[in-house]
């Protein structure tokens, strides 16, 4: 039973609160239910409810139709694109998009839309009477700091050189904001917020699912990690592997023991989530789902732009568990000839798709006579149930998983190799993950072999997770990946420069005179 979901119905049944921008058109949303900020604020119960839109904006990042899965999985090599995409999605793929395309424009509006909120929170609690909440006062305060560090942290990395506002808009020049001195300087944003939200965070929350200490500090170190890669300054990956550390002495949080239990709706928020968004599904009110169903496997999702590529499914595959079994993660990832049936439905069955007859599934060509080539996503899926109630009345709510801790334990590992730690403890953390596999143990000779377990545990934990791209990026390997398992067209387009940011939307540049697109997309 989720107990946060209250948080997503806020966002539309409550209160858009009035904000300034740099942009009118995003957040000019002329909602009959905003109430001005003049009016609002006044008691700790509309600062907790204020706080909690910030929640709901966070699913444009993750998932949404113009910037989500398939924008932050689709480069990687670990997907390759279906004859059902559409011409933008083809031209993305290839990385033959423009500003105008208008491919990744949804994060940034998402991003910042969580900024503007944050700001709007920030320059009114002083006109709340906190009078007897002074720890809820420390907690929303520093809540609120998280989300904005956590926007902050995703514009340097996915857009770089980004305009940085702290405080609602009042005259021209800040309604127009101009772009940071540095990428350097948005991280630094990023990190002064979740260093507020470190300090001023529970371990716990009375209300599941939202920000913890344990959260801030897990993505502070992730913000020191991929800063140290994005921008060379290696001094970062010592920083990194401090807070990485801390997460792990808290004691708090651990692998569960079925690598599954984090990508269904009946195992959310366990003791592997360090951060996940709470999703439900209300036709009436339009409360985020999970969309990740809807680009799985034919049948039950539609318009399904993704599948597994060839270069994945043979690297899942290589390892075996001491069983002689494929990892379980690759079984949990892809659903496959040899792998695992999915709703009882063997591959050799999927035909033209997986239907639900009485919540039970069956597949399109019970008679085995389906083509065995190939896979489709499985991840997010709820393989627990009879059916993935995609068609049943009832939407996908799976969580969608943001932080976890095989994640810490990675980044953890890679800081300490990078930064000449001791890799016995980095080799430790990475057998963690390993042993949840069931592979054998291993050895590392040196820091290199080390470090090249590690990139390759990413990809088996993290497939189709909105990671891997990025992981490619800030390894400064990303040409290298196309060289060996990309499209001819996608070599042939690639510029390592202008790739290593999204950017900037067309609309943006538009409607702010002060705003310059980044130079490799000019």
């Amino acid at each position: 039973m989720k107990t946060h979901k209250f948080i997503l119905r806020i966002f539309v049944t409550i209160v858009v609160f009035v904000m300034t921008s740099c942009e009118d058109d995003f957040l000019d949303l002329q909602n009959p239910n905003q109430i001005a900020a003049a009016a609002f604020f006044e008691t700790p119960d509309q600062v907790q409810q204020a706080v909690n839109t910030l929640y709901p904006a966070m699913v444009g990042v993750r998932l949404s139709e113009d910037g989500g899965v398939f924008q932050q999985n689709a480069r990687s090599g670990e997907a390759e694109i279906t004859s059902g995409a559409f011409d933008v999605q083809v031209n993305y793929y290839n990385f033959q998009n423009t500003p105008e395309s208008g491919s990744t424009d949804e994060i940034w509006t998402s991003l910042y839309t969580i900024v503007y909120r944050a700001n709007t929170i920030l320059a009114n609690l002083d006109r709340t009477d906190w009078t007897g909440n002074e720890e809820l006062q420390t907690s929303l305060t520093a809540e609120t700091h998280f989300f904005r560090g956590l926007a902050y942290f995703h514009l340097a990395f996915m857009y770089g050189q980004v305009p940085i506002v702290t405080k609602p808009a009042e005259t021209e020049e800040e309604f127009n904001p101009v772009k940071a001195e540095s990428v350097g300087a948005v991280y630094d944003q990023a990190i002064a917020d979740l260093q507020i939200a470190q300090a001023g965070l529970p371990e716990v929350q009375d209300d599941e699912g939202r920000a913890t200490k344990g959260a801030a500090t897990g993505f502070l170190g992730k913000t020191y990690l991929y800063r140290a890669g994005y921008l060379g300054e290696e001094n970062f990956y010592d920083l990194a592997a401090a807070e990485f550390k801390e997460v792990i002495d808290m004691g708090i949080y651990s692998l569960v023991d079925e690598y599954e239990d984090n990508f269904t709706a009946a195992n959310e928020n366990n003791e592997e989530s360090l951060f996940e968004l709470q999703l439900d599904f209300n036709p009436g009110l339009e409360i985020p789902v999970q969309a990740r169903p809807f680009n799985s496997v034919p049948g039950i999702g539609f318009e399904i732009f993704l599948r597994p590529s060839e270069w994945l499914m043979t690297t899942m595959a290589e390892e075996k568990t001491v069983n002689g079994e494929f990892d379980p993660r690759f079984l949990q990832t892809v659903y496959f000839n040899d792998g695992l049936p999915l709703f009882g439905v063997p591959y050799d069955e999927l035909g033209d798709g997986i239907s639900c007859d009485g919540g039970v599934g069956v597949g399109g060509a019970p008679d085995g006579s389906s083509s065995t080539e190939g896979g489709w996503w499985r991840k997010y899926l709820n393989v627990d149930l009879g059916c993935e109630p995609v068609h049943t009345g009832n939407e996908p709510e799976n969580n969608e998983r943001i932080l976890r801790y095989a994640d810490i334990l990675l980044m953890y590992a890679e800081a300490v190799v990078m930064s000449g730690g001791d890799l016995s403890a980095a080799a430790d953390a990475v057998s963690q993950v390993r042993e949840r596999a069931n592979l054998a143990t291993k050895t590392f000779a040196s820091s290199e072999v080390l470090m090249e377990e590690i990139r390759h545990q990413r990809i088996m934990e993290f497939a189709y997770e909105n990671i891997h791209y990025f992981d490619l990026i800030r390894w400064n390997m990303l040409g290298e990946a196309l060289q060996d398992h990309g499209t001819e067209t996608q070599v042939a387009s690639y510029d390592p420069e202008k790739h290593k940011y999204f950017p900037i939307p067309a609309d943006e540049i538009n409607n702010n005179s002060n705003l310059e697109q980044n130079l490799p997309w000019q």
